[in-house]
């Protein structure tokens, strides 16, 4: 008891030495006293008595307090014992400061214990730092998103901010993760200022930044996105979608639409006045079309003419006329339109001991329709 009394500022050498010899308190083994006294001082001794013990404070150490004061250059954190602990207030902290009120509980981290005067100083933003990463943690291992402001477009991709817990976080996003496919030069101008729906590409940080992917949170929506197609596509067949090029080859273009889904339009399907010049269409055009087919590993095909082709029409056990286009080694390739090509294995050439050439044109049977891979094999017509 005299340590605590002690710690309360009660350090008179002997004080409590006096009181036993002189009869006034007696203690017995328990350490308490066991003699009747005057009311108001047996209140003072409880008091006392039951008194806390000062815990030894180190830096690091964390503890509970209640606000007692709040300045623009400091906060005053109440621990319940004889001191205080003094926060001081900087600017980056100023959102901080703004949420927090008189006699709110708040936890504090020890920055440093100083003598001559005696001050415990701590800090606020070490601990909401400390929550904010372990945050970050969570959101990177279970793949979360997160909301960011685009604030600068730079040479290797783009500048972001997130805000947690009131506090900026600088992140950078390479342009090879800013969409599903990259971006054009219009493209990434408007996106500057926006907010976006990102995911924490790595923990490790990069000069003091995040590295985060909006590529890989618009890919992980491509399920969801997809099976509402397939319900849009089965209610309305000629919904019409507008999307983005972001790309031409010889056999066709490939569109972006729905934020995170991407489609072919082969160039039989393309816009009649395009069809022929299928290179001057160049990536960001904005084009409309509609959804043709879904295949079975989510490959959409696209078209800018609603019309039943072969494709939509050929079943098993039909003839018909196709043309080589390739021969390889585990079969040859057969087109029967500009769209709709099949594979001849080897086994049904070796069977019927015909040699097949590219630009032969030769009957052939139906033999099966995978539609989901939109595959199609032939064998040779009873009637070669």
């Amino acid at each position: 008891m005299t340590k605590k009394l002690e710690n309360c500022g009660f350090k008179e050498e002997g004080f409590w030495d006096n009181l036993e010899n002189n009869s006034i308190i007696k203690w017995n083994p328990t350490g308490k006293y066991n003699k009747t006294f005057d009311p108001e001082y047996k209140k003072f001794l409880d008091h006392f008595h039951n008194l806390p013990e000062m815990p030894q404070i180190r830096v690091g150490d964390i503890l509970t307090g209640k606000i007692s004061k709040i300045s623009k250059k400091e906060i005053i954190v109440d621990i319940n014992y004889k001191d205080s602990i003094y926060v001081e207030v900087k600017s980056a902290d100023s959102k901080i400061v703004e949420n927090l009120q008189i006699n709110e509980d708040i936890n504090v981290m020890i920055s440093a214990i100083k003598d001559n005067p005696y001050e415990i100083k701590g800090s606020i933003t070490e601990l909401i730092k400390m929550d904010v990463a372990n945050k970050l943690k969570k959101y990177y291992q279970e793949s979360i998103a997160l909301k960011a402001v685009v604030k600068e477009l730079i040479p290797a991709g783009f500048m972001l901010n997130i805000e947690m817990n009131n506090i900026n976080i600088t992140a950078f996003m390479p342009n090879t993760l800013a969409g599903v496919n990259r971006l054009t030069a219009e493209q990434s101008q408007a996106i500057i200022g926006t907010e976006l729906n990102v995911m924490l590409e790595t923990l490790q940080q990069e000069k003091g930044v995040y590295v985060v992917s909006r590529k890989k949170y618009l890919e992980s929506k491509i399920p969801e996105c997809i099976e509402k197609v397939r319900k849009r596509r089965k209610s309305d067949p000629e919904y019409i979608y507008q999307g983005t090029v972001t790309g031409t080859k010889d056999f066709g273009i490939f569109v972006e639409f729905d934020d995170c889904l991407t489609g072919m339009i082969h160039k039989v399907n393309i816009n009649p006045t395009h069809q022929d010049k299928i290179h001057s269409i160049k990536p960001g055009t904005v084009i409309t079309f509609y959804v043709r087919d879904i295949l079975k590993n989510d490959k959409i095909i696209l078209t800018q003419i609603l019309r039943e082709s072969l494709w939509d029409s050929i079943r098993v056990g039909q003839v018909k006329e196709g043309t080589v286009i390739s021969v390889k080694p585990f079969g040859a390739l057969i087109s029967l339109d500009e769209e709709t090509t099949g594979l001849m294995q080897n086994t049904y050439i070796e069977k019927a001991k015909i040699k097949l050439e590219k630009g032969d044109k030769i009957n052939v049977r139906i033999v099966s329709i995978i539609k989901d891979d939109r595959k199609i094999y032939f064998d040779f017509s009873k009637n070669d």
